[in-house]
Parts: structure tokens; sequence; C-alpha cells
């Protein structure tokens, strides 16, 4: 049996909790203001595209997929990306705009699909009103639109390829559907887990810094069922996202489209007759946001490959080099096997000479291995908060913009920085943790707190 902890967090994000690995996903302060704060603002993006055309994005443990969702969400609000919605897709009926479900024969993720336009009864004079002559069809709400970008690089089109691990199919597939909040939807954080760091966290202030746009949520949506079909046919995906124990923290007008959407599917029948005059009801009442988010995607130039399994073994199979890798894995305490020396040499030969990786850890165990495969390693420090919140590494040292410090030196040579091994790539957490816990017993380094000790002292 499938169990999803979900709780609105202080950004009104929707956070998860994980009784396997016994660790949230993301921080209670915020999922999004996670994402953007030690994840997107720390990548410099606008002056990436100052002199790129395209960009590789290796997005590891892609959970409910909020570095994704903020990676795209912060290139449209910087006009990096724009989305043109060509207007003369819609008609307009009495000022509602419907759609035109009963189009001609097509099909759709290789599923036909059975059209009865030329199959006329007496019970389709009732749904001429709403359907007849219109242009726009479940079909076409993908097409004949493209994201553009700005007058940088010389007006050409941004090329984007994404590539995002994780181990768990269902939250891929549910992760389009996840809703931010506001304070208000915390009253649904009835907590069925005992995590009481995380009750008290949730009640602290309210703060929505970063607004998700809804296109974002409807182009993964629409990549996610082009790459795994299946979403239509999984069953403990479908009951999680029907229930209403979860319905609060779901996009109630994604969960309806997609319903019409696995309808849509279904051969010509009575209950699709029914179902299309439903869908024209539903899509004039939508607010003009989603309407947007409904009408502007099929983008060619977006490239997003969903993959599940072992991040070790997609890595070694895969052969792109990423000009961005996300690190987002549960801590090396709870994960080692994503935080080993040999994982960091692993992913030192699929980085680009001027890439990047960007991980929320300041483990000193994790930094040492970044040092020891190759990197340049530095901070990532937030401004808003005044704080360093993260690590960064690198083959081009003059993208370090915040340089380890002689106190984090000095942990990297303590037992503390005593990495990780994963010889093989194959290693069992379990396993891995045992192994350093024994070369941690046996070193002579000085103990972390000796060390922090001696340096206060210092002074």
């Amino acid at each position: 049996m499938y169990n999803l902890y979900p709780y609105f967090t202080n950004d009104g994000s929707v956070g998860l909790f994980s009784p396997e690995a016994d660790d949230i996903y993301h921080s209670t302060y915020g999922a999004l203001s996670e994402a953007y704060e030690k994840f997107i603002l720390p990548a410099n993006l606008e002056k990436y595209f100052e002199t790129h055309k395209q960009i590789k994005v290796l997005d590891i443990c892609y959970g409910i997929g909020y570095n994704t969702k903020s990676f795209l969400n912060f290139l449209i609000e910087k006009n990096i990306l724009k989305i043109n919605f060509q207007k003369n897709n819609l008609k307009k009926n009495n000022n509602i705009d419907t759609i035109h479900t009963n189009n001609i024969s097509c099909t759709l993720n290789n599923v036909s699909i059975y059209s009865n336009n030329n199959c006329k009864t007496n019970n389709d004079i009732m749904f001429n009103k709403v359907m007849h002559d219109n242009t726009i069809s479940i079909d076409t709400v993908y097409s004949n639109n493209t994201l553009h970008k700005n007058s940088s690089c010389n007006d050409e089109e941004v090329k984007i390829f994404i590539k995002a691990l994780d181990m768990d199919e269902i939250l891929f597939l549910l992760s389009p559907f996840f809703k931010q909040g506001n304070e208000n939807d915390k009253k649904h954080n009835k907590l069925n887990f005992h995590y009481d760091k995380i009750v008290k966290l949730l009640n602290c202030k309210f703060e929505q810094k970063y607004k998700l746009k809804n296109e974002v949520n409807f182009l993964i949506l629409n990549k996610i069922i082009d790459k795994m079909p299946q979403i239509f046919e999984n069953k403990v995906f479908e009951e999680i996202l029907t229930s209403r124990k979860y319905r609060a923290f779901f996009d109630s007008k994604l969960r309806g489209y997609f319903k019409l959407l696995k309808y849509k599917r279904c051969k010509y029948s009575v209950l699709r007759r029914i179902m299309s005059f439903l869908h024209n009801i539903y899509y004039s009442h939508i607010s003009t946001s989603y309407k947007r988010a409904v009408n502007c995607f099929k983008i060619d130039n977006f490239i997003f490959e969903p993959k599940t399994g072992d991040a070790r073994k997609s890595i070694i199979d895969d052969k792109e080099l990423y000009n961005l890798i996300f690190l987002d894995a549960f801590t090396p305490a709870k994960c080692p096997a994503l935080w080993s020396l040999e994982f960091f040499k692993l992913l030192y030969e699929h980085l680009e000479a001027d890439g990047m990786i960007l991980t929320y850890s300041s483990s000193a165990a994790v930094r040492n291995a970044m040092l020891n495969a190759g990197f340049f390693v530095g901070k990532i420090f937030n401004e808003q908060s005044n704080k360093f919140t993260g690590t960064i590494a690198v083959k081009n040292k003059s993208l370090i913009k915040y340089e380890l410090s002689e106190y984090d030196l000095g942990l990297i040579n303590s037992k503390a920085g005593i990495f990780y091994r994963d010889e093989k790539l194959n290693g069992l957490n379990e396993a891995i943790i045992e192994a350093r816990e024994k070369e941690v017993e046996k070193s002579d380094k000085i103990s972390s707190s000796a060390f922090i000790k001696r340096f206060k002292r210092s002074f």
C-alpha cells in the first residue's frame, strides 16, 4: 500500500515526509522557497543565458519537482523564455471559450481516438451550440505555440533539456498536480505521521516570496503524459489523485483537466459524448490564467526526460554532459549512495567545463568527496537570510563566488570530512554507512568537536 504524507509548508508549497528515510523532502520554511534560494538563484541563470542558447539540466532526486518547476518558472518570469499565446486559436461564442472534443480521427500517445463528426444522431443536436465550428481541441491544446527567448542571444530560441531522476514513479506522476496554497490551507496539516520537529516549525510565520505560474505545471503534465503514458493506467496514482484524503493538496483544475484527458482516450461512447459536453462547461468556468496555460503548449525546444530507478545506474548509462546539476538527495546520513566519492567522480564525467553542481548540503564529508573527485568547491550564500545555505562544485574556479573558509577546510580535514565510499557504485546505503563508521573509528584525525573547540580558542 502506497502512503503519501503531504503538508503545506510556510510558503504555501507542499512538502512531503518519507517514513522510509525518516526525513522530509522539503524544508518547512517552504519547498518552493528552498528550491529558489538553494538551487535557482545561485545558478546565476540570467548571466548564463547572455552567452548561451541552450542548457542541459540533471535533476537528481526529482521528488515532486520543485527544482525543475522553479527553474522553468524563473526563466519565464525573467523573459529568458517567453510563452507566445496565439489568440487566433480561440473563437469565442457568447463570451464562452469552448473545446471541440469530437474532432477528426486522431491519436494521443498511440491510443486511437474515434470521432463522431460524421455520425450525427438526434442526441447530437443538443451539443451543436457548444461544439460546432470550434478550433481548439484537447489534441490541439498543446500545438501551435512555442517558447521564445528574449532579445539576448540574437532572438534565437532557448533550448532546454532536463533529465529528472527519482526512484518513485508515483511521485513523478503526481508532481504536476500539487498546488501552491495560501495561509488558510495550513489548516489541512493534520499530519498522519510523528515528526514533532515539523509540527513545531510549521507553526512559524507564513511568507510567500515566490509564486509558481500555472503554465509550469501544465507544461510538466504534458511532458509526463508524453514520456510516461502509463499515467492513464496507474491505479495507485489515480486512487491518490482522486482521494478525498489528499484533495486539499492538489490543484482542482488540473485534476479536472486530467480526468477529461483520460476520457478523451476512450473509444466513442455515450459516456464520452457526455464527458465532451461537460468538458465544454468545465472549460467555460476555469480562470483566464488556466485557459492561457491550457492553450500554450506544444514546445519543441523543451525536452523533459523523467527516469525512474537507481540514479547511479541512470547516470552511468547516460551519455550527456550537463551545464547544471541539482543534487537534492536525502542527507548523506540517510542516503550516502548519492554522496560518495565515486558518485562525485561520476558526476565530474557528466559535467560541462562551465557547468556547476548545486546542493543544499554543507557536510564536510560531501565537500571533501567533491574536492577529491577533482572539483573546485565553494559555498552558496543566501543574501536574504545572510547565511550560507549549501555547496557549489565546479570545474571552472572563476564560477565560485564564495570560497571555503579556514573553518570549512579545518572540518574537511577532521574526522567529519571522511567521505563515503561506494567503489562499484552499487552498494546499499546501510553497508556504505557501516564502512564509513569503521573508517572514522580507526582514523587518527582530530574529531570535529575537538577541532571546533580549538578553532574557537584561536579567536
